[in-house]
């Protein structure tokens, strides 16, 4: 009897068969087309805020338990914001301001008392967010960490000391020192616009699978390290892949030990996580409004809480250094050039020496050690890569203008 005999007279049979073959291949594939349809929409005007409180419910994550018993944010005299601020000549009002970048969480810390917390969009304060590149700066307290327990025994070491998959590629023989600063001279294009930029393409993985890390095996040396700045999110997985390296110990679950449950946080975070389950060092950690600012309020008093040292004081004094002069600000400039980096921190050109976490589409941490002032703004600001963008520069005018209400509200 012939194949198509075969087919013919058991053709239901066949029939049902293929369709139970398309189910668990369509079940399979849900994941996937889940995935890949929240990163399609993931900036829409009408899902961006959704998206990025839920980013948990559809790609990988590992969990961060909170602390047993929450460090205690206790309310302040309440804050009314400043009536309008101005940045480079031009005058705005903050509430107008805030709807204008998509903000959808904002609360104010007055020397460790909440004065303000509000919530827009219809985001709420036990939603985690998203932080994108805030996360880089829980990456470098960590850092700090470790090198206090001497798991790390120099920032002049290079990375492949404590990363040996770095070795072959680019980052071989670079210091963890200029890779914290963002100096690490390797080519990483961070366009957002450019689908085929290399932050885009590393960012599939979170859709397709495979591995974050692998992807240091496609870049390049572009410059000496040491020498230019250039930002780049794979510097910051660098880091990840030495924490790892340096402790034995994922990401997620040296967090929960070392830092988010010593920190006093109040609620379970995230990780994003390809498919070997290495986290998104660069920007996939989530977490909810208030732990954010506690975690502000940790760097404000220089890593100490209740006399405990959490992260070094030493550690943060030499994150905010700008150790160099391709590290500082370019006076003048509304853009990220006109602040100046350091270990995995913004710092402005002000005596006041105030410094700021950064995540794209307007996530910030900002401390205020002269204000005695934490406030921490989580947005969907769908506009972020539109002509009209609107700059680093104000936000940080209007936070200084917080800071400024604030602080004298208080005295």
């Amino acid at each position: 009897m012939s194949p198509f005999s075969f087919l013919a007279r058991h053709r239901r049979t066949v029939a049902l068969l293929l369709l139970a073959i398309l189910a668990v291949a369509a079940v399979g594939l849900y994941p996937v087309l889940k995935r890949a349809y929240t990163a399609e929409t993931l900036f829409d005007e009408g899902r961006i805020v959704h998206n990025f409180t839920h980013m948990t419910e559809t790609f990988p994550a590992v969990r961060v338990l909170p602390a047993p018993t929450p460090r205690d944010l206790p309310a302040g005299a309440p804050l009314a914001l400043p009536g309008q601020f101005s940045a480079f000549d031009k005058m705005f009002t903050p509430a107008q301001y805030l709807q204008d970048t998509g903000t959808d969480g904002l609360i104010v810390l007055q020397d460790g008392r909440v004065v303000f917390e509000q919530y827009y969009q219809g985001n709420s304060a036990d939603n985690v967010h998203v932080s994108w590149s805030l996360a880089k700066s829980t990456i470098s307290a960590m850092l700090g960490i470790a090198q206090q327990e001497g798991r790390i025994k120099s920032v002049m070491d290079p990375v492949e000391r404590y990363a040996p998959q770095l070795k072959g590629t680019a980052y071989e023989g670079v210091p963890l020192r200029d890779v914290l600063q963002m100096s690490s001279g390797v080519a990483f294009d961070e366009n957002y616009d450019n689908p085929q930029a290399d932050v885009v393409q590393l960012a599939r993985t979170l859709v397709l699978g495979g591995s974050f890390n692998a992807y240091a095996q496609k870049l390049k040396r572009a410059h000496p390290p040491g020498t230019v700045r250039h930002y780049s999110s794979f510097d910051t997985q660098v880091l990840a892949m030495v924490l790892e390296g340096a402790t034995g110990r994922r990401v997620a679950d040296y967090m929960q030990e070392k830092l988010w449950q010593p920190m006093g946080a109040e609620n379970e975070a995230w990780w994003l996580a390809d498919s070997e389950g290495m986290v998104m060092g660069f920007g996939g950690f989530n977490a909810v409004l208030r732990d954010y600012a506690r975690f502000g309020q940790l760097y404000l008093d220089k890593g100490r809480i209740d006399g405990k040292e959490v992260v070094p004081a030493s550690w943060i004094a030499e994150s905010l250094a700008m150790a160099a002069p391709h590290l500082l600000p370019q006076a003048g400039q509304q853009n990220e050039l006109g602040i100046g980096y350091g270990y995995q921190w913004w710092i402005p050109e002000d005596a006041a020496r105030d410094f700021m976490g950064i995540g794209v589409y307007n996530q910030f941490i900002y401390v205020s050690p002269s204000t005695r002032t934490v406030i921490v703004k989580t947005s969907g600001n769908h506009r972020y890569t539109s002509d009209d963008f609107v700059p680093i520069m104000q936000h940080l005018a209007l936070f200084r203008a917080i800071a400024a209400a604030a602080s004298g509200a208080a005295r």
